[in-house]
């Protein structure tokens, strides 16, 4: 080894990550005028008030499920290509059901946007 100094080789794409604030640095909102930050505020509470219900019903789906087939004990004996149909609901009705909630509190959020 000879006694030189060292030298950092990095490519320009490495070298322009490196430039960029890291996840550790607080992150500050860009400054806003007093009308847009009013209408942040309300388009923030309209979307939180419908992501609420949105997240009620996905509760409601999810585990009140179970016990309603619980409730009919002829959903144990159906048999569905000899798999209980109490098991094929409890695959194929929640994850259809939580893609059609997220579908529609998408909408909703963005028709928010639009109208506000």
């Amino acid at each position: 080894m000879s006694g030189g100094r060292r030298t950092v080789v990095m490519s320009p794409q490495t070298r322009l990550a490196r430039s960029r604030p890291t996840p550790g640095r607080r992150w500050r909102k860009p400054p806003l005028e007093v009308h847009e930050l009013e209408r942040a505020g309300r388009l923030y509470r309209a979307q939180r008030r419908h992501a609420v219900g949105t997240v009620g019903l996905l509760v409601v789906l999810v585990f009140g499920l179970p016990p309603l087939l619980g409730l009919f004990a002829a959903a144990g004996q159906l048999r569905l290509f000899g798999v209980p149909f109490s098991w094929v609901a409890l695959v194929l009705v929640p994850f259809p059901g939580m893609v059609l909630l997220a579908w529609c509190q998408s909408r909703r959020a963005e028709s928010l946007e639009r109208r506000r």
